[in-house]
This record gives structure tokens, sequence and C-alpha cells, in this order.
């Protein structure tokens, strides 16, 4: 039970931006009542939600992982994608003694070394920079057989973009002398992070086996995927073929690198060829052993791999603060966001604080989220009402899915819809706070459903680098101007009355 008269709510409303220009703005046209009703009753500004603010290269877009570390740790975050550039730029990346192994192993064994992930410059999951800077390491220290399994994006960027990150990379690989594609999965099947295991299944079946589609170049079978009107994200995973054998498959011996830089979507793959005990689908019958394999950052605790880039401490969290003071806490969203609202929240940590509570409420299991705009907003919403209304928590954090989830498909009708059922939600659920003494600070992670339109009709599936509303549903307060998602931490403690730890060098908005 809660030991406050006056509970406090984080609410973020994901992939909620804002912007003036209405065209292909899916926040602008929806009909939110109770938004706009809050924002003007209430003290409200506009936050940064991108770029230097959150720890990003100056005009990288902020996206979920991001949002949810600089929020929960009350101070800018310096992400990986800059740590990885520097790495690069200063030279320790090719020094790197975790990358050093897997090549050294590769050589030593006389196998081969493979290099899986995401192909694009979208800067949310990875930057294919980094790949390039991979294979000048490989060169470096010799290395012939070396393969490139390449994910396509078409969501952190234009949704027909996947030919132009070919095309650069094998440019790359004829002018540094090393590297060959094996294998292009689309990274709906390859990334899936909602145990959509037989979407998974089949990126591991081209990797290991080499088997199901194929094509004779990655251009060739992403140019066919497009001829039926599958673009980059979806495209069905195909092995690339030589003289009818595929060019290269993931064997026992092999070195592998992830350079996914950010885990939740890149841990499912993992697990297929890290785990003893995995069992999301049937392995192949040369299922790979004696792996060498690396993964940029440490995608979760329980997957053994060697780690080139280790996680900052972060210390003094959100919930280590709540906790420690002795209050009680929730965490709750549905399973897209489930991990941003628990593991990125508390600064990469998995387990609970003392006080802490969480629900997680399943995802619909759809195709796409367009199908079903709602998605499980209203379960949320009567799942955490229960909970207010029976005093359980003095603090609350909670993620409603819908605008970014549904904005990535890039669809305006859709997302329109998703908007008005978050907002809808929205209202209960600060009408059944005040109605507890409580108050709420209503906010978003990055712009997303704000654009999901170009200004020559096309869909807009990636962020965006626009501002994010802050809402304070307490009168007689005004929110100072020029603040960054930094900032909620305190703010929320300020709420509860609890002091600021100084590793929180953010500063409450009022």
């Amino acid at each position: 039970m809660r030991k406050t008269e006056h509970p406090a709510a984080l609410i973020i409303l994901d992939g909620f931006g804002c912007r003036e220009e209405t065209f292909g703005n899916a926040v602008a046209q929806a009909k939110k009542p109770n938004f706009v009703r809050l924002w003007k009753t209430y003290p409200h500004e506009l936050l940064t939600a991108s770029g230097e603010a959150v720890g990003l290269p100056v005009g990288q877009m902020g996206n979920s992982e991001v949002g949810h570390l600089n929020i929960g740790a009350g101070r800018i975050v310096y992400q990986n994608l800059t740590r990885i550039n520097k790495a690069i730029r200063e030279g320790d990346f090719y020094e790197n003694p975790v990358f050093l192994e897997a090549i050294a192993n590769a050589k030593s064994r006389g196998k081969a070394l493979h290099i899986l992930g995401l192909l694009s410059d979208g800067g949310v999951h990875s930057h294919y920079a980094h790949l390039f800077a991979l294979l000048k390491l490989a060169k470096q220290q010799g290395l012939t057989e070396v393969y490139v399994h390449g994910f396509l994006d078409g969501r952190d960027v234009g949704p027909r973009t996947a030919l132009k990150y070919v095309e650069q990379t094998e440019q790359q690989m004829k002018e540094i002398g090393v590297g060959k594609f094996a294998s292009i999965s689309g990274r709906y099947y390859a990334m899936d992070r909602d145990q959509r295991w037989e979407r998974a299944d089949l990126a591991y079946r081209v990797l290991v086996d080499g088997i199901g589609k194929t094509a004779p170049s990655a251009n060739a079978g992403i140019t066919y995927s497009y001829d039926q009107d599958v673009f980059d994200e979806f495209v069905v995973p195909f092995a690339i073929v030589e003289d009818g054998e595929p060019v290269a498959t993931v064997d026992s011996g092999d070195s592998l690198i992830f350079f996914n830089f950010r885990p939740d979507r890149s841990i499912q793959l993992t697990s297929a060829f890290i785990r003893e005990d995995f069992n999301g689908f049937p392995l192949s019958a040369k299922h790979p052993k004696d792996l060498t394999y690396i993964t940029f950052t440490s995608y979760s605790e329980d997957l053994p791999t060697l780690v080139a880039f280790e996680t900052l401490n972060l210390e003094n969290t959100i919930g280590e603060v709540v906790s420690a003071n002795g209050l009680t806490q929730l965490r709750i969203a549905e399973t897209e966001k489930y991990p941003h609202v628990t593991f990125f929240m508390s600064g990469g940590r998995e387990k609970v604080f003392p006080g802490e509570d969480r629900i997680l409420v399943a995802s619909p299991k759809v195709a796409t989220y367009d199908l079903q705009p709602e998605m499980s907003a209203y379960e949320v919403t009567n799942r955490l009402v229960e909970q207010i209304e029976a005093g359980a928590h003095d603090a609350i954090i909670l993620n409603f899915a819908n605008p970014d989830m549904v904005g990535h498909s890039g669809l305006l009708e859709p997302t329109i819809r998703a908007i008005e059922v978050v907002d809808e939600c929205l209202g209960r659920i600060v009408d059944a706070l005040h109605a507890q003494g409580g108050s709420a600070l209503i906010t978003a992670d990055h712009g997303n459903a704000d654009e999901v339109r170009t200004v020559e009709g096309q869909p807009m599936t990636a962020h965006t680098t626009n501002q994010v509303p802050v809402i304070l549903t307490k009168s007689d307060y005004v929110l100072r101007q020029d603040g960054i998602l930094a900032d909620l931490a305190p703010t929320i403690l300020k709420m509860l009355n609890i002091e600021q730890p100084i590793e929180m060098t953010g500063k409450p908005l009022y």
C-alpha cells in the first residue's frame, strides 16, 4: 500500500511528438479532448528528446531505449552510438580485445567471421559505419573469410532504402578488400522482440542451414521482394547462393559479431545461438557449437556472450531512489514497451527494487499494429485504474506504446486512431489519480506519430527530432523552458517530496 497522501504518476505517451505542421501529423489531426483539456488547464511545456540533450550526436533522433534511460537516470546518459563512434574516431575500436579475440579464434581455427546486424544509418539499433569499421579491422588482421548477414531496416529510415545501404556496403567491401554478403533478412524476422519465434526461426534457418528463399545477390533478392510489394522491414530472409550453394553459413567453431548496440531486438536471435536451454523453435541438426559470439553491448544478464562495450553503471535511478525512501512503485506497460519501463528505466537493471511491482499486459498477436491500433491500451488502463483506486502505490511509471508502434507503420488513419485511444485512456487514468489526491506528469520519450507522411505523401516510418510535450497536473506552478528528458526524474521526486541525489544532474521543471 502507498505511504504518501499524494501519489505521482509518470505517463509516457511513446512516440508522441509536437509539430505545428498538420500534414501527415497524426497527433495534430487526432481528436484528443483529454490531452487538450489537460494542456489548457495545467502547466505545460515542450522538452528536447533528441541529439545531445539525450547523449546522442547532434541531430540524431531519439528512441525509446535512449528516452527511458535518460528519463530514469535523471541525467544525460551518453549513448552507445556516441561511445562507439568515439572509439572508432580515436582508434580504440581497432584495439578492442574482444574483437581481436574473435578474429584470432577464426584465424587459428581456419574458420569464418560472420558479422550480423541492422544495415542502415538510423542510429537507433545500429549504424552501418560500425560494420565498415569491423571490415577494416578484419582486413588489418589478415582475415579473408568474412561474411555479412544484413538485416534490412525500413523503420528507423525510409521504408524503401535497403538497396542504397547494400550498394554502399558492397562499395566499402570492395575498397577495404574483404567481406561478402551471405544472407539478408528484414528486421521483422531477425529482430523480433515479442517472442514470435516463427519469425526468428526463418532468419536462423538462413544463417545456419542456408535454406528457405535464395537469391544470387543481395540486390537481386531485395529487388525481387520489391516486385512483390514487400519492402525492407518485411523482406523474407534469404540466403545468397553461388553455383547452387550458399555463400556461407554459420558453422561450429566460427566467430560471430552482432553489431547492433541496442539490446531489445537482438536478444531472441542471440538466444537461439547461445542459450543451452533454448526452446523457442527446434534447432538445426547442424546447429553450430563452440562459437566465439561477440555482441557490441550486453544484451541480457543471462546471455553469456563476449561484450565489446560494457554497460555503464547508473546508480540512483528513479526507481532506486523511490525504493530507498521507503515508498512503493508500479511499472506497467504492454509487451512492446515493458522492457523500457523496467530494464531501461532502471538504467539497465533487470531486478526489481524493494517495494517495486510490475504489470505486464500482453500485446495483441497481430502481424502489424496498424491492424489493431488500440493494441492493449484498454487493458493496461483497466489494470492501472484498479491499482490507483486500491491505493497500492506511491509512484507509477506507465508507457502507452500505441503512438510509436502504430506510427512506425507510416499509415495516417491507424495512427490517428492510436492517438485517440490513448487520449481516452489518459483521461480515465488522470481522473482516477486526481480522485486519490494524486497528480500526473505526462510526457513522451521521442517523436514519431507527429510525422507519418512526408511532404511528398510517402510513408514516414522513422522517429522524428521534434520536441515532446510535458504536462504537470498540479495547478499554481509554472514549468521552466529548455527542459530535457533528464529533468523528468527530478520532477517526479519533487512531486513525492524526495530529495534529489547528487548523481541526478537534471533539474526539476518547477
